[in-house]
Order: structure tokens, then C-alpha cells, then sequence
């Protein structure tokens, strides 16, 4: 499940893999969460609500799997920092929590990282923030940041494939409001695709 968008939509559908060891329940594959965010495209260029939920699935990733490790892709570096900030006010209400995000273990240990540092990382969960989406006017400009550059699908696919287990993606905005007749970018494409 992890590779089947990959596969079809980067590789032809040549990827081979192995059958998964582990049958499909709540901790693999890919799960989407539709949060009702708002990006502020004049200002901070992040989306806050999205990042405080990001927190919240962080801190229940930490309670309910520990021992699954964990790192979160945000589309863009306000993103990451909108996040870092959020996991850090959550980290203050469960300092119990605190030994789990404070690894320094660059194999294994916690991330947070934007879509352009993210090569190379691997965890078992991958959280993925999209950030852009409606303003608060109501109007959704479709700024993908990165995925709109002519390469962007190369870094969806590596932001997609960086999980071991599961995928968990965040966007504020449902697949069909991104008009595929008003955008040529093969990374905004692909995006509604995944979404």
C-alpha cells in the first residue's frame, strides 16, 4: 500500500516488492486527516491549525505506538517550524513524553523536516502536513510552494516513500477543490491524486 502510488503514478508500475509480513490493520498504509486549517499566505506562510493537530497525532503516536518510530514532513519549512512549535506546547502539557521527541538517534530518532531535507530518512510512521490550503478569506489559491516547481513530483514521491509502516497525511482542503484544468504542475497533480 505504502508504494502502490509510486509505483504507478513515478515508475511505470515497474516497482517489485516484497509481500508485507504484517496484515493491513489501523498502523499501516495510508490514512488521511482532513483538518479544518487555515494557511495565512501574507504572514507567517503556515497553517496553525493544522500544525496543533499535527501535535496532537504526534503525542498519540508516542502513546499509543512507542515502538514505532516516527518523523513528520511538512511541505514547507513555516510548516515545520509552525509544527516544531506545536509539538513543543503540546511536549509541555505531557513532559512524560519528552524523552521520546529529545532522541538524538539520526537513524531511528524523531524528526521534523520540510519536503526539500527530508532525502534519505526513513521511519515506520511519516507524518506528511501539506500546510497550504484555504486562506481566511475562504479563497484556496493552490500554492503547492516546491510541488508547483517542475519538479515537484520528485519531491512528493520522496516525502511519500519515506515511511516503513504508515502514512499519515494532513491537508485543509479535500482532493477535488484542487482544479487539475487550472494547473500543469505534475506535483500539484499527483498530490490530489494521493490525497
Amino acid at each position: 500500500d505504502l508504494i502502490a502510488f509510486s509505483s504507478r503514478k513515478f515508475y511505470d508500475g515497474e516497482l517489485v516488492t516484497f509481500p508485507g509480513a504484517h496484515i493491513e490493520d489501523n498502523n499501516t498504509g495510508v490514512a488521511f486527516f482532513k483538518a479544518d486549517g487555515v494557511y495565512d499566505r501574507g504572514g507567517r506562510r503556515n497553517n496553525r491549525i493544522e500544525a496543533e493537530l499535527v501535535a496532537q497525532r504526534v503525542i498519540h503516536h508516542f502513546r499509543t505506538r512507542p515502538n514505532l518510530t516516527l518523523g513528520v514532513v511538512a511541505m514547507s519549512r513555516e510548516q515545520a517550524d509552525a509544527i516544531e512549535g506545536a509539538v513543543d506546547r503540546a511536549l509541555s502539557r505531557h513532559p512524560e513524553l519528552r524523552s521520546k521527541v529529545s532522541s538524538d538517534n539520526r537513524l531511528d530518532g524523531f524528526f521534523i523536516k520540510n519536503l526539500e531535507t527530508v532525502q534519505g530518512d526513513e521511519r515506520d510512521v511519516i507524518i506528511l502536513s501539506v500546510g497550504y490550503g484555504p486562506t481566511s478569506d475562504g479563497k484556496f489559491h493552490k500554492n503547492f510552494g516546491p510541488l508547483n516547481r517542475p519538479d515537484g513530483y520528485r519531491r512528493l514521491n520522496v516525502a511519500i516513500t519515506r515511511a516503513r509502516r504508515q502514512v499519515v497525511l494532513f491537508a485543509s482542503f479535500d482532493p477535488a477543490d484542487i482544479d487539475l484544468s487550472r494547473t500543469n504542475a505534475r506535483g500539484t497533480q499527483h498530490l490530489r491524486a494521493y490525497c
